[in-house]
């Protein structure tokens, strides 16, 4: 049986890791309007509020985003995102819906933006209107249809999220075929590795791109065989990246030539553990070695989202002082 594509934690992530190379992609002049020296917001508490009592229907990730104008506005922006991985007609109601929910918690409107990444090239959503007695109403989201987009430019200037945009692409086009899959995967992991992006940019993407192009247990064991056997021949100093990937997301591991491995017992402290090592490591290849403070902070996080959750926020801190004041908040 296959297993499914993470359509939404994939998107989730990218969003939360990667949200200025992918506004830069999919809504330049967005992008271009915000202030990126100061870090980005994530309202997921106050979106969860707002969207409590509406129709969650799958294959859809919400985010609700404070940044700054950098055109020397003061106000502050409010950016609402929904990834739409799958045609949905209600989409032109719904964001009608959340804008007005937004507008009226916040007392300001937010930019509202929908990334169409289904695959069918034909649909293209409208803007929601009504007419009715003498009143009107058009409202009008921006919209980026993956499927649109040119990413050879992109993924040629270093843009992390080209690559994700493509291992998406190429998770709708294998759903039924993990022989293609998995040939599609392997080029597309030997890119990574090559690539001039900086290491903590290629963890991401390798996370990434594992997520959206899951293979069944048997086919994964023998993948990675063919990732270890081609970062052998390479001429790069990245190895085991996503071996290390792999464990650190708790996958079933392989022993022995074609040998499957049970899950074993305490895998959930094994993968807290893997969570709490990978966030120090990365702190330490940001930010230089980790004291002792640190360490026992960390250290004290039993929360494993939390963890992987500020792994992530480690790319986008500017500082060490600046990381910590995550940490602590």
């Amino acid at each position: 049986m296959n297993p499914p594509t993470e359509y939404d934690a994939a998107w989730k992530a990218t969003l939360e890791t990667f949200l200025q190379p992918c506004l830069a992609i999919a809504f330049p002049a967005l992008a271009a309007l915000i202030d990126w020296a100061v870090p980005p917001r994530f309202l997921d508490t106050e979106l969860q509020e707002i969207v409590r009592d509406s129709d969650s229907g799958p294959m859809r990730v919400d985010k609700l985003v404070e940044v700054r104008r950098r055109d020397g506005v003061r106000e502050l922006l409010l950016v609402h995102v929904e990834v739409q991985a799958q045609r949905d007609d209600d989409l032109p109601r719904r964001m009608f819906q959340y804008f007005c929910r937004i507008f009226d918690r916040f007392g300001r409107p937010p930019v509202s933006l929908a990334v169409l990444a289904d695959p069918n090239p034909q649909w293209r959503p409208k803007p929601f209107t009504r007419v009715l007695a003498g009143c009107s109403l058009n409202f009008q989201y921006a919209t980026c249809k993956l499927a649109d987009l040119e990413l050879e430019p992109w993924i040629a200037a270093g843009n992390p999220v080209a690559r994700v945009i493509e291992a998406h692409r190429m998770a709708q086009e294998t759903g039924k075929d993990m022989k293609k899959r998995r040939t599609g995967k392997l080029g597309l992991v030997r890119q990574l590795l090559e690539s001039g992006m900086n290491e903590l940019e290629v963890r991401e993407v390798m996370r990434l791109v594992h997520w959206l192009l899951a293979l069944p247990e048997v086919d994964e064991l023998g993948f990675r065989k063919e990732v270890k056997e081609m970062e052998a021949s390479m001429q790069t100093k990245r190895r085991s990246t996503y071996e290390r990937i792999v464990w650190e997301e708790g996958l079933v591991q392989g022993r022995d030539e074609g040998r499957l491995e049970g899950r074993v017992e305490g895998r959930v402290e094994g993968r807290h553990t893997a969570a709490l090592e990978l966030l120090l490591e990365l702190v330490s290849e940001r930010f230089g070695p980790c004291g002792d403070g640190l360490r026992a902070r960390v250290g004290a996080i039993r929360d494993e989202s939390r963890l992987r959750q500020l792994a992530r926020a480690v790319l986008t801190a500017s500082t060490l002082n600046e990381f910590e004041a995550r940490l602590d908040g």
